[in-house]
């Protein structure tokens, strides 16, 4: 009996042996298999971090850039002369501003701050890469951001201790405008008037000789602070024209475009186009996807209601930039768009009750809406920007 009994607990013995192997060998994979997930875990975060990293950086880079262009664009550009202690001291303004962009992310975010070295300025190398006489302009401005000094987690083995990543943008400041193309919904910011002009021509009205040869007055300044004109001088010359109910096609009168040539159903007062400027509407409805120049345009002689009309808008002055364009006549019902230019309007006065006086003062104006070429052959234009991010 003994034997029988000895003899079973030999053989549960023998067959308990393989059971502890297979799960000593279960144990083992699990092991592995948890090694593993906990590996591809590590992987994964460190992959996480630098993708938030990386996207914090550009959008730090992004933002900076724009800052610092936006910071170049401004009326100064249109001065009649200037010196190089002005340049730097510009481009000193556009750096900080740029690193002072960037000091708002790396208050919230693990982004190491900016500094001055990080800023590079693109210039032009062709004769055009300045006006003759307008201030100089750089193509891009980019900014670098580098994150070898953010790491977050410095555990051994971190992809962020093994892979600091840089970081640019660019903000392209473009002024080749061929077209405005205003998005359906959207407005273009430019006044129902032209002003007709001939560059081979001098004398009051015409703008090439009044405003870019300097023939013009210069007796009022802007004041961007407190957004009124002051008097005296500020280096950029004003043009007088007038808006008439009796054109006789003298250089100093100022055309009325019709806005509402296209569509006689829904015809906008004057003072509304003022305000409003050109819509996409007002495009369709004249059979235009976009304003290229030149283009043909309809204009109409001005109301004596409508001089009570612009006259009450712009007695006091405009302080918001516009787009004028400027012209040349094609007969007494139309006229061709040559080229836009910016302005305020520093006021409008009646000398006589058919007659209308107004005052521009050029300007420049940043607008998403302009159509650029980026080609030289393209002529520059002093008063209208886009500023455009690129890698």
């Amino acid at each position: 009996m003994q034997a029988v009994y000895g003899l079973c607990s030999l053989k549960a013995s023998a067959a308990e042996v393989p059971v502890r192997v297979r799960r000593g060998v279960l144990s083992l994979w699990t092991v592995m298999a948890l090694g593993f997930i906990g590996l591809a875990s590590f992987l994964v975060l460190d992959v996480w971090l630098i993708s938030g990293l990386l996207q914090h950086a550009r959008n730090c880079c992004e933002s900076s850039a724009a800052a610092a262009a936006y910071k170049w664009v401004s009326d100064d550009l249109l001065r009649q002369s200037w010196q190089q202690f002005e340049v730097d001291g510009r481009q000193a303004e556009c750096t900080a501003a740029a690193v002072e962009q960037a000091d708002w992310y790396s208050e919230r975010t693990p982004l190491p701050a900016l500094n001055a070295d990080d800023v590079e300025y693109i210039w032009s190398q062709s004769e055009d890469a300045t006006d003759e006489a307008g201030f100089p302009i750089p193509t891009a401005i980019r900014v670098r951001h580098s994150t070898a000094d953010a790491r977050v987690y410095r555990r051994a083995g971190s992809l962020l201790n093994l892979a600091p990543v840089t970081t640019t943008a660019s903000a392209r400041l473009e002024n080749r405008p061929v077209a405005f193309r205003p998005a359906p919904g959207q407005t273009l910011p430019m006044l129902p008037f032209s002003i007709c002009d001939d560059p081979s021509l001098s004398g009051a009205g015409w703008w090439t000789s009044q405003v870019e040869q300097g023939g013009g007055a210069d007796e009022v300044a802007w004041n961007p602070e407190m957004r009124i004109f002051e008097q005296g001088p500020d280096g950029i010359p004003e043009i007088v024209v007038e808006l008439t109910t009796e054109p006789s096609g003298k250089p100093q009168e100022l055309v009325l475009l019709d806005f509402n040539a296209g569509d006689s159903t829904s015809v906008r007062p004057l003072n509304r186009q003022i305000q409003d400027g050109l819509r996409s509407s007002d495009l369709e409805s004249l059979g235009m996807r976009e304003l290229t120049f030149p283009c043909d345009f309809p204009s109409l002689t001005p109301t004596l209601e409508q001089l009570g009309e612009v006259e009450e808008e712009l007695a006091d002055g405009r302080a918001e930039p516009a787009l004028l364009m400027l012209c040349s006549r094609l007969s007494s019902t139309g006229l061709s768009l040559q080229r836009p230019v910016a302005v305020r309007v520093v006021d409008a006065v009646r000398p006589d009750s058919e007659t209308l006086q107004l005052t521009f003062q050029p300007c420049v104006l940043v607008t998403g809406m302009a159509v650029t070429a980026t080609d030289d052959a393209t002529p520059s234009n002093r008063y209208v920007y886009s500023i455009r991010l690129a890698d």
